[in-house]
């Protein structure tokens, strides 16, 4: 079953919503990948290597907002950062080294473990920081009217 964006998931900030609305489409096309009658494990392979390069940016924008935010949870978020980018770099090498029916049976796990990541980054991580982001914006339009 394909992931949804819903407002509920924004954190406040287009850019981050941009990055995460993304994400949910990349995990889309792979899941999209295994729900036809054969396995496209070329587009899964594609997918899962866009994954990790994706995902790396992402994590250096969003760590970039926490610190102009200065969010209190930066330090133990970054080490989350580290260990999903480490967790999808050992999916992607176990992934492409196996083969046949190991192969086919991996992509499940895969699967769940992409919506498990993205649903606990976005819902129960990232959206911790939405009110140090509407703090944020808040403070630029009150600059802004004052100065104004």
């Amino acid at each position: 079953m394909s992931i949804a964006w819903r407002d509920a998931m924004s954190v406040g900030n287009e850019m981050v919503d941009n990055d995460h609305k993304h994400l949910i489409d990349m995990i889309n096309q792979f899941e999209e990948a295994i729900s036809r009658s054969y396995i496209d494990h070329k587009k899964i392979g594609k997918v899962l290597l866009g994954l990790v390069d994706y995902a790396g940016e992402h994590f250096a924008r969003e760590e970039q907002l926490q610190m102009s935010v200065q969010y209190p949870f930066y330090d133990s978020h970054c080490r989350a950062h580290r260990e999903v980018l480490r967790k999808l770099a050992t999916v992607l090498t176990a992934y492409t080294q196996a083969q046949g029916v190991e192969r086919d049976q991996m992509v499940r796990d895969i699967t769940d473990f992409l919506k498990e990541w993205l649903v606990d980054h976005i819902i129960q991580s990232d959206l911790r920081m939405k009110p140090y982001v509407a703090r944020l914006h808040g403070n630029i339009v009150t600059k802004r009217v004052r100065g104004g």
